[in-house]
């Protein structure tokens, strides 16, 4: 059977496909309890239109209508919407900088690192071993929220896929790695995990970076790669709630590409590195 051509992203957005996305989103947030209004609709039509191939659905509209009536089409939007993308020491230069900067949680008496969006928890177990590497692992507490609990649910097991471990063993070398990759792993039931020392004592938890309010006060946060699909005004909201959460001279990480442009508290930050978007909070 030959498969029809993908659905094209228009190249501007017509007043009807706005307003059809318009209700689309505002039927979808009602559906999964997410509110998705503060999303960059562009980022979202492109994600949303290879599902109406799959689901031949053919708009916005019918996608809806069946998400309403079959739950798997809703999960399975969902997933779309709510895209996990990482891996493990993603941009290696940032981590680099990173474990220069890290060693700074040891002036605390009990640190507290917040990977805000951890997804399956690639970026999680990045600090976790560099903390561990700093000697700073039995001191730190981390805590790693997502709005998903099914990721939640995948990092917490700390599976590892076989086939990725080589492009992971390379992006921890390159991100001045200390030991082997392996080190930190281990064969249980057959398949491969991290070892539990990195799981262990971490606070897992659902969170809304658009919804939640601040629950704890950090000394370095990372929130990578999440923003960037924020509108300027879900930005600026993200961005209050990481600026209430950070304590004085804590640290922020960003992901590339992002930036403090519509933090209504970026004079409160400096930047730190060339380039890289890892920053203190000055006052």
């Amino acid at each position: 059977m030959t498969l029809p051509p993908p659905t094209p992203l228009p190249s501007t957005l017509t007043p009807a496909l706005q307003a059809e996305l318009t209700a689309f989103v505002t039927g979808i947030s009602a559906l999964t309890g997410i509110d998705f209004t503060r999303y960059q609709r562009s980022a979202l039509l492109r994600r949303l239109l290879p599902r109406l191939d799959l689901e031949a659905t053919g708009s916005l509209t019918a996608l809806l209508d069946k998400a309403r009536a079959d739950r798997a089409c809703l999960v399975r939007l969902q997933g779309d919407m709510t895209l996990h993308v990482t891996s493990l020491f993603r941009d290696a230069t940032y981590f680099q900088l990173v474990r220069q900067q890290i060693g700074l949680l040891a002036t605390y008496p009990s640190p507290r690192l917040w990977v805000a969006a951890c997804a399956t928890g690639e970026e999680l177990f990045s600090y976790r071993i560099l903390l561990h590497e700093a000697g700073l692992d039995k001191r730190c507490r981390l805590y790693a929220t997502d709005l998903s609990a099914t990721v939640l649910a995948k990092a917490q097991q700390g599976l590892i896929e076989p086939y990725q471990l080589a492009d992971h063993e390379k992006a921890y070398q390159e991100a001045g790695g200390q030991g082997n990759l392996l080190d930190y792993c281990q064969l249980q039931d057959g398949q491969l995990r991290f070892h539990p020392a990195l799981i262990d004592g971490v606070v897992f938890s659902v969170h809304n970076l658009l919804t939640d309010g601040s629950f704890n006060e950090f000394q370095f946060i990372s929130c990578r790669n999440v923003t960037m699909y924020f509108d300027e005004l879900g930005q600026e909201q993200a961005h209050r709630l990481l600026h209430q959460s950070l304590t004085p001279l804590g640290h922020l990480g960003l992901g590339i590409g992002e930036s403090l442009r519509h933090s209504p508290h970026r004079a409160d930050y400096r930047q730190l590195g060339r380039g890289e978007p890892l920053f203190q909070r000055i006052r």
